[in-house]
């Protein structure tokens, strides 16, 4: 909640300042916040220090964004947004089982001072290898004029076809291992090695995202968000048999993020060529909106899964992912307006 809530104003705010001064603060704030989730005396301090760690990796996850568009050739644009996603994919891939090896030998505070050991790897390599001269926008007016682009409806379109996207994902994705133990009838040990195979396929979502941002951006979109409808429409059946309801859920991990590219590629765009004190703010609207959306998914699937059972949690995932497939269209025909009119 505080990534997602919080990500919009921190980003607008922040978003005429230095990038790399920024970026080298926020990664010096974020090491000092783990050093005080590390040594916190109580829950108090620690759920505080989490919130605040949320807010920064926001702030963060954007600038990355810039920078990874700011730093790479025009043509290799989409290539390097795609890495970044990758690079998220591959973190919890790993992050997670090892975060939880981490606590459960040495302790939940050891777990925060691995963090901090590889955070302090990581920000003198940074340092070093990023640009220092990065020009940024001037904002005119009031910060809330960086706010003008969310009127814009090949802004809006884009913020909500990506909360459905994510609500149709996450209505099954959140209730991956008790579908596997409970409806597949998968043994517990198991559900790790399939867990991983659904993050490597989520990682090759991300970079094959890349692929279409490069050769066709939003426009093959419709297709993958068809195809999404169709699985989750018979992901019910599927689920009857175990080796075709992994054969469904791995193909869900393949489709989660093929928009991720393309509708970044697209913010950043729209701001370059429109909205250029708006920079950060359009960096942020993938992820936001994809935070909301894993919030939908996941209460929506909780409504099922307690009235009908997990069999049916492809139903309301079935009707988000014809939404996103809906306000796709809607995206394309005001980028299609838009042309006309110039």
């Amino acid at each position: 909640a505080s990534y997602a809530v919080g990500k919009p104003p921190l980003t607008a705010l922040t978003g005429r300042m230095d990038r790399f001064r920024l970026l080298i603060g926020l990664m010096l704030l974020f090491l000092g916040v783990n050093v005080l989730s590390m040594l916190a005396p109580g829950v108090t301090v620690l759920y505080a220090s989490r919130v605040v760690a949320a807010l920064v990796s926001g702030t963060l996850t954007a600038v990355a964004m810039l920078y990874a568009k700011e730093v790479s050739s025009p043509e290799q644009t989409a290539r390097a947004i795609s890495a970044v996603y990758a690079g998220f994919s591959v973190a919890a891939v790993a992050g997670v089982p090892i975060g939880t090896a981490v606590c459960h030998a040495l302790g939940w505070r050891a777990t925060f001072g691995v963090i901090l050991a590889m955070g302090l790897v990581l920000l003198p390599v940074l340092a070093r290898l990023l640009p220092r001269e990065i020009d940024v926008p001037l904002a005119e007016g009031c910060l809330l004029n960086q706010f003008a682009v969310l009127r814009d409806s090949r802004c809006w379109h884009c913020v909500l076809m990506v909360l459905f996207s994510a609500s149709a994902t996450y209505t099954v994705y959140t209730y991956l291992t008790p579908t596997l133990t409970g409806t597949l009838g998968l043994p517990e040990t198991a559900v790790s090695p399939v867990l991983l195979g659904m993050g490597l396929c989520s990682a090759a979502s991300n970079l094959f995202s890349g692929c279409l941002a490069e050769k066709g951006g939003l426009k093959p979109l419709p297709v993958f968000f068809a195809a999404q409808v169709l699985l989750f429409a018979v992901l019910p059946l599927l689920l009857v048999n175990r080796w075709l309801g992994l054969t469904g859920l791995f193909a869900m991990g393949l489709l989660m993020y093929l928009l991720n590219t393309p509708v970044q590629v697209h913010s950043l765009g729209l701001a370059e060529a429109e909205y250029p004190a708006a920079a950060s703010l359009c960096a942020s609207v993938q992820p936001v909106s994809y935070n909301f959306g894993i919030a939908v998914g996941s209460f929506a699937g909780s409504l099922v899964q307690d009235a009908w059972g997990l069999r049916l949690l492809g139903v309301p995932a079935a009707v988000f992912a014809l939404l996103s497939l809906w306000q796709c269209r809607g995206l394309l025909r005001s980028i299609q307006r838009g042309k006309t009119r110039r």
